[in-house]
């Protein structure tokens, strides 16, 4: 779809208020489509196993966003689509984007539901905090672990010299520099200097300026976009993506559906989540990032997430040629058993469900820093042992890891781990002792479970 006619219509569709369109045009028709789509949580499938659930869901979904259209926050005008529109786009997609450049060049494809191809590994800080001096360091070890296909969101620089850095300033924008010039040579340290790097400097329009085929992130590593929960978007991403997608950068759509938000349970939020990924794919985004999150945990691991996620992945694979990852934010913080567990459930549940994968990370981290590249090669490895296994498998799996850790998703509670600093020798990127041995022991507990990790 032309994105002109998009811009266009977000200055001339129907005028309303956000509280408009969410409480009487989204929820109201997320209710109603959710009754007659027959959608029912059961807490003892995790992984969905219905076939004709996760189609009766695409087609709620592709309904909602048919009646809802999208909502533009910045001129509060309703952005709307026409039957022929998405359906005409859903068809022409190619089910593929290649990323990177000579011997890094990667295609990231539309997996089926217990496809046997390996999921693409999207493997990075995921936008923690980081500080400028361990931010090379940080991502070169990430850029290490072969696993990982494509350095995903270099982290938030938040301070400069000492300064903390203000929104649209010049120094955010100095920052958004430093940005690219600090992630492609990460990957350059690594070995790795074609490595694709997808961007998210968080600098608003400022962001545009890590760009550089020289130096910086460049216009074969995705671009990625957000939109605001539920079916929003506003004038700063429909910048940026009218610039990335000039330059032909790949568009990297996120959202995160809100379980007990304005499509209220489960149930709901997965039409919803439908409905976003299709709008995504109508703004233009090659690939789309679900982030199933929940409204009161904060976390993706609880047990509604883990059911969403699987549901709509399903949904998509089955129904499309569309191209779905799946974020992973946990309770427990990199560094406690707790982590890897969390995040291997939703893998497992993502990945055999049709995703490719982006993550992990924690939802609270404390401080600079608070990721790991070894638990990160752990996350590739379960992504790739799931493709060897089915749903019933997988269901079992995912319900005996979610037991073990279902009492501490209180973030006030959860395992407060450890950062990049603590868990690593920063002279030689190497893992501490005590963290191989937590990877060991989360390998361990897997294999113990069926997943075939050798």
């Amino acid at each position: 779809m032309d994105l002109s006619l998009i811009l266009k219509r977000s200055e001339l569709g129907a005028l309303t208020t956000g509280d408009e369109f969410l409480l009487k045009s989204v929820s109201m028709n997320t209710m109603r489509l959710a009754r007659e789509a027959k959608l029912k949580f059961d807490p003892q499938i995790l992984v969905n196993q219905d076939d004709e659930a996760a189609d009766r869901l695409f087609q709620a979904g592709r309904q909602l966003l048919l009646e809802t259209g999208l909502y533009c926050t910045s001129s509060r005008r309703v952005i709307r689509f026409s039957e022929r529109e998405l359906d005409e786009r859903l068809k022409c997609l190619p089910g593929q984007v290649t990323v990177g450049q000579g011997k890094e060049l990667h295609t990231v494809r539309h997996r089926g539901v217990e496809d046997s191809a390996f999921p693409t590994i999207f493997g990075g800080p995921f936008n923690c905090d980081t500080d400028e001096a361990t931010f090379v360091k940080f991502n070169e070890a990430y850029a290490r672990e072969p696993l990982i296909d494509i350095l995903f969101f270099p982290g938030y620089l938040k301070e400069l010299d000492g300064i903390l850095i203000r929104p649209g300033s010049g120094l955010s924008t100095r920052a958004a520099i430093l940005y690219g010039r600090y992630a492609r040579e990460a990957v350059m340290r690594a070995g790795r200097p074609d490595m694709p790097i997808a961007g998210h400097a968080v600098m608003a329009l400022n962001e545009i300026a890590c760009s550089s085929e020289e130096w910086g992130l460049r216009s074969t590593d995705p671009r990625a976009m957000v939109l605001i929960s539920e079916l929003q978007v506003d004038d700063v991403t429909l910048t940026r993506l009218v610039y990335y997608k000039s330059i032909g950068a790949p568009i990297y759509m996120s959202f995160t559906p809100l379980i007990g938000g304005y499509g209220g349970g489960p149930e709901g939020t997965a039409i919803t989540a439908v409905a976003s990924v299709i709008a995504s794919t109508l703004l233009g985004g090659d690939f789309v990032h679900i982030g199933p999150q929940h409204i009161k945990l904060r976390v993706q691991t609880n047990q509604h997430s883990l059911w969403l996620s699987s549901i709509v992945n399903q949904a998509i694979a089955r129904n499309s040629q569309m191209i779905i990852t799946t974020s992973h934010t946990t309770a427990g913080r990199p560094g406690s058993l707790q982590f890897a567990l969390e995040f291997s459930a939703l893998a497992i549940a993502s990945v055999i469900s049709g995703s490719n994968q982006s993550g992990p990370r924690p939802a609270e981290p404390l401080g600079n820093n608070q990721n790991s590249p070894l638990m990160c090669r752990l996350f590739a490895e379960v992504g790739r042992a799931t493709t060897r296994i089915d749903r019933a498998k997988a269901n079992e799996i995912v319900l005996a890891l979610y037991q073990e850790y279902k009492d501490h998703l209180d973030l006030a509670t959860s395992p407060r781990g450890k950062t990049f600093n603590e868990l690593y020798d920063l002279n030689t990127l190497e893992p501490s002792e005590e963290h191989y041995a937590t990877y060991q022991e989360a390998r361990a507990k897997l294999l113990a479970l069926g997943l075939p990790l050798d």
